[in-house]
């Protein structure tokens, strides 16, 4: 009977682990030997008439003035206002901020003019503090080493257009992406609303030989925006379809998710009452290591008020990891937990995760790991994180997890075992998942 019940638990445990996972010029004629007086007033393309009085001497002792009219073209720049910057700007910051950090590294390419300008470098400066974005200034004379400087970055944003007429901003992106294809290149591509425009929805990328099937394998995003929200759409190479994925409020600059940060913030301090009640029992000192995201604060704060330990400290991870180790060393513990997650993409999860293990393990940290849901959830159960020496140093350690599970509406405290990956070994018991806290949870995993 017991070994029934044991082994139902663990078929429970087992579920609950696999649901974790963009000059006419008035010439004044004045009569000198050569003489041309101009004063241009600019306009896009403007018919000059200038009059050139000219003096000639014959032989004859005989003066014969002719005067010749020249007829001149000027193409000026187009005039530009303070809202068409601004206006690339937000637009720059919204999709840095809220989009374009979901990638790790971001290369923005861009043309050298005021508005691309605008754009790509309110991008950069709003991407979050684990993302790192660069900038590829496109040569129109050298597209092959404009790709070449995008090849590393796990996605491209096409910032083409500003001031450029069309039929340029066109060429020029279809150059590049032809080149781009050529590197070997299979990150996303995320295309500003101005490129996407000059492309004809991309269908002239589309019916380039050079470029047809290199887009058609890759992720396409496509940035657009109306008078309340700017757009970020997944594009279907094949179909034509675009499908949103994210939407951002342009007045308040937030994105629009299906959870109010209330919500968010509600669920993780649950999550973290849970974890200082039930998982640091018995401790006698436990390091919370965290994130400056809202959520991971609201989590630690959560764990470190209910913590049934004997001391409890947060020490927050801002990306030195051998100086976090040694804060935590002098503390002491006997349990470190580690609860990333909130709004950081899984590779930022992964990266904060393994950097942390990595400089425990070399500071000979002797304790046991805990880990928070989202941790388990974005590493998939440290599969992304571990190496060999990873996984020798951490398979001598106890490793215990909160793993909820929405089809029982159960939250389960489970003990490890290492091998490659986190495999479930115990159940270490079972707390009931309140219905409000299961519908907040489905909402934020759906999004």
């Amino acid at each position: 009977m017991k070994s029934g019940i044991l082994a139902v638990i663990g078929l429970i445990v087992g579920i609950a682990i696999g649901a974790l996972l963009g000059g006419g010029l008035l010439a004044t004629p004045t009569t000198i030997t050569t003489t041309v007086v101009q004063t241009s007033t600019q306009t896009v393309a403007t018919t000059v008439q200038t009059t050139v009085t000219q003096t000639v001497a014959t032989t004859a002792t005989q003066t014969v003035t002719q005067t010749v009219p020249v007829t001149q073209t000027v193409t000026a720049s187009p005039r530009l206002s303070a809202a068409d910057v601004a206006l690339r700007r937000e637009l720059g910051s919204l999709v840095g901020r809220h989009f374009l950090g979901m990638f790790q590294t971001v290369a923005v390419v861009t043309q050298p003019n005021t508005l691309c300008s605008a754009l790509a470098a309110s991008a950069l400066a709003s991407l979050p503090p684990y993302s790192r974005g660069y900038l590829v200034m496109y040569n129109a004379t050298a597209p092959d080493a404009s790709a070449q400087a995008a090849a590393g970055a796990s996605a491209v944003f096409l910032a083409f257009g500003g001031e450029e007429p069309a039929a340029v901003a066109d060429k020029s992106l279809r150059d590049f992406l032809a080149a781009l294809a050529k590197t070997g290149f299979n990150g996303a591509l995320v295309v500003h609303s101005r490129a996407w425009a000059v492309t004809n929805g991309f269908k002239t990328v589309l019916n380039d030989t050079r470029t047809a099937d290199f887009v058609k394998r890759r992720a396409v995003y496509v940035v657009t925006l109306n008078a309340t929200h700017v757009i970020i759409s997944q594009f279907n190479a094949t179909t034509g379809a675009l499908t949103p994925r994210l939407y951002i409020d342009r007045r308040t600059g937030e994105a629009v998710r299906r959870y109010t940060d209330a919500e968010s913030l509600f669920l993780r301090s649950t999550v973290g009452r849970v974890a200082g009640a039930v998982l640091f029992q018995g401790y006698g000192k436990v390091a919370i290591v965290t994130g400056m995201d809202p959520a991971c604060v609201a989590l630690s704060g959560a764990a470190y008020a209910a913590s049934k330990a004997n001391s409890t400290k947060i020490f927050v991870y801002s990306g030195d990891a051998n100086s976090l180790a040694r804060e935590i060393a002098a503390y002491g513990p006997d349990a470190v937990f580690i609860a990333f997650g909130g709004d950081m993409p899984s590779y930022a999860i992964s990266q904060a995760t393994r950097d942390v293990l990595t400089a425990l393990k070399n500071a000979n940290y002797r304790g046991d790991v805990l880990l928070h849901a989202f941790v388990l959830r974005a590493t998939n159960l440290l599969g992304s994180v571990l190496d060999a020496d990873l996984s020798q140093w951490l398979s001598q350690r106890t490793v215990k997890g909160i793993v909820p599970d929405l089809a029982s509406r159960r939250v389960y405290m489970v003990q490890f075992t290492v091998a490659g990956r986190l495999l479930p070994q115990t159940t270490i018991t079972s707390l009931p998942m309140p219905e409000t806290i299961a519908d907040i949870l489905t909402r934020v995993l759906a999004s």
